[in-house]
């Protein structure tokens, strides 16, 4: 079984388990809250190795002062795991995994967490449930 191959079976595992709405490539959460929090997967490889990049958009850069991003980057640097980034236009919190490492809890809890925390932040930076 490839790497991808066993991280796929275990994605799929842990999204069922978690009644998370699960694509190839996004998974939709469901937040106690009942607000949502979207992840996307994006595939790659890095130096021979087979990863999945997570992230998660908090909202549009265009709608944060300067000295916002300042504190954002602050708080980046208070993260267990994960970051703060900016694809585009938009602050993402993103994580990475290498594939062949992947397992039930480690997946779990790196979309848990991102979910979680991103929206907390997109919940406190803007307001309205939006990814």
């Amino acid at each position: 079984m490839s790497a991808r191959e066993k991280f796929d079976r275990v994605y799929a595992e842990v999204c069922g388990a978690r009644q998370w709405l699960a694509g190839a490539d996004e998974v939709e959460i469901k937040l106690e809250s009942g607000r949502r929090q979207r992840v996307q997967l994006l595939f790659f490889e890095y130096d021979g190795r087979a990863m999945v990049r997570f992230h998660t958009v908090i909202g549009s850069t265009e709608r944060i002062r300067p000295t916002r991003l300042h504190f954002a980057l602050e708080m980046n640097y208070q993260l267990p795991h994960g970051c703060l980034a900016v694809k585009n236009d938009e602050l993402v919190m993103v994580d990475t995994l290498i594939l062949e490492d992947a397992d039930p809890g480690e997946i779990e809890a790196i979309l848990d967490y991102l979910a979680v925390t991103a929206d907390h932040y997109e919940a406190t930076m803007f307001g309205p449930d939006a990814h």
